[in-house]
């Protein structure tokens, strides 16, 4: 069976943070859990809300641990964005400043008087 992307499955962004993450799961638990809805009308039937419960808590598997979702983002996320290895910058000596900024100093403003 193919893995669904669980971004997808609980309706959030790749940038979501861990609390939005938490809202949405819990959003649908509610929405699929068999002790909010009413009983199957047959076992075709059964066996989809159970399969659309099971998607959601291994979703909820992958990105409620930071580990697990980090490591989910390095290889399935920049693989769709078709996205290489990142690589160093390389800087040449020609791009680089000639003068460099001197220590900053704080002057008072001219119209405040000094106690």
């Amino acid at each position: 069976m193919e893995s669904l992307n669980p971004y997808a499955v609980l309706r959030l962004d790749p940038r979501a943070s861990a609390a939005e993450i938490a809202r949405a799961y819990r959003a649908q638990m509610r929405l699929h859990h068999p002790d909010t809805r009413p009983g199957p009308e047959g076992p075709e039937q059964e066996a989809l809300e159970r399969s659309r419960l099971q998607s959601v808590m291994d979703a909820y598997a992958v990105l409620g641990n930071a580990a697990a979702r980090s490591a989910y983002d390095r290889e399935h996320l920049s693989a769709r964005r078709g996205a290489r290895p990142a690589r160093a910058r390389r800087v040449s000596r020609s791009t680089r400043p000639d003068v460099v900024a001197g220590p900053l100093v704080w002057t008072p403003p001219p119209n405040r008087k000094m106690p």
